[in-house]
């Protein structure tokens, strides 16, 4: 086919089929994107080497490029672009792609208010492969049913993945297991798990380096780390599909979703600090929050803790809590009189200083933003993000 298109005859071999593309169209502008490469070189070892010979002898001198993409994170990092590869030092470039922050991801959930979408968001994460899953459907439980199928996609994904990047995929499902417990020292899992407290760091790199889980410090602290979930679909496979997996496969699809739904809301309660997070960007450029977010993150001290800082050094600091659900304005002041005395312990306050209180909803109120006084104010994040989509 694609000889056809080109109107030059080409071998079914991939890497002489780029050779002939090299020769017979050189001072043509070609690009040639092989997807899933790591599955080209599992059917043939040899690729790899062939193309850095083509790429050295026939390609150097063309206007063709070569496109390399795949979903196997490791296989690229260290086996493409190692050291010890044939094609070490010949990339132009290289991009890791991101999740989907949630701001961007609205568009997934076309059909959707904006809690089932947020709720959608904790479920899948910003991965667009599982984010298809929310499109044109109306609300979280058509998402639910949808992923705790027998047959689903979703339903093994997690699984599947590990058991393709990670040796002893078990030790790293349990690790996981353990943090969707709540566990978030390395210690603490080490226990549960039944590891070896010495071998805790070599799992937590791998996990780290796949970008499932990372390590958060209190903003001010350089130590005190907890680990928590980046990925917000392993997270939730974590928390809900492995404990429910059972009743899927015996059929029991409605009484799974059932006791999805039955803590769902403080599963979210959880990821939606995160997402708040993600949108602080947005939040900015349209002006409800005034400080620049220079830093952002979190802060916990002796039992003391706040959700969101955002920090612009020696310029003004915003603490911030968040609330899934929908607190009255009465309450929102005794919330922001809290916030501001767990403030005064951070040592980040600056010559400006905001105190915010972000919720789902705001009772017995239309506005988008509702201020209590000088620097004090609540925001109704729904309303926020209504706006951002329109």
């Amino acid at each position: 086919m694609i000889g056809r298109e080109l109107g030059i005859w080409t071998p079914n071999d991939i890497v002489e089929a780029i050779a002939r593309i090299a020769v017979d169209k050189r001072n043509d502008k070609i690009a040639v994107v092989l997807d899933e490469f790591q599955y080209i070189v599992e059917a043939d070892p040899s690729t790899v080497s062939r193309l850095q010979k083509a790429i050295d002898t026939i390609l150097t001198n063309t206007n063709i490029k070569i496109v390399l993409s795949g979903s196997a994170v490791s296989f690229f990092e260290k086996q493409l672009l190692g050291y010890k590869s044939p094609l070490f030092g010949r990339r132009t470039s290289s991009i890791k792609l991101k999740p989907i922050r949630f701001p961007q991801a609205l568009g997934f959930f076309n059909k959707m208010g904006i809690e089932d979408s947020i709720k959608g968001y904790s479920i899948l994460g910003g991965t667009p492969a599982y984010l298809k899953y929310a499109y044109n459907k109306e609300n979280i439980d058509e998402l639910l049913y949808e992923i705790l199928s027998p047959g689903s996609y979703l339903l093994t994904e997690a699984e599947d993945f590990l058991r393709q990047e990670v040796r002893e995929p078990r030790t790293y499902m349990a690790i996981l297991k353990a943090l969707a417990d709540g566990y978030n020292r390395p210690s603490g899992i080490a226990s549960v798990v039944g590891v070896d407290p010495r071998s805790m760091n070599h799992y937590i790199s791998v996990l780290r380096e796949l970008e499932i889980i990372a390590y958060r410090r209190p903003l001010g602290f350089k130590k005190k780390s907890r680990l928590y979930f980046t990925d917000n679909y392993f997270h939730f496979w974590f928390k809900y599909i492995i404990r429910n997996r059972g009743l899927v496969e015996a059929g029991y699809v409605k009484e799974a979703v059932e006791a999805v739904k039955e803590t769902l809301d403080q599963y979210v309660a959880i990821v939606f600090e995160l997402i708040v997070e993600q949108a602080i960007p947005e939040l900015y450029h349209m002006g409800v929050l005034k400080t620049k977010p220079v830093e952002v993150g979190k802060w916990w001290h002796r039992g003391l803790e706040i959700d969101l800082i955002v920090r612009d050094p020696k310029k003004s600091t915003t603490f911030i809590e968040v609330k899934w659900g929908n607190p009255s304005i009465n309450s929102i002041r005794g919330i922001l009189n809290k916030l501001e005395e767990k403030a005064s312990h951070t040592g980040l306050v600056s010559p400006i200083n905001y105190y915010v209180v972000i919720a789902k909803s705001i009772r017995d109120s239309e506005d988008t933003i509702i201020e209590v006084d000088e620097n004090r104010y609540a925001v109704d994040f729904t309303k926020t993000i209504e706006k951002l989509r329109n």
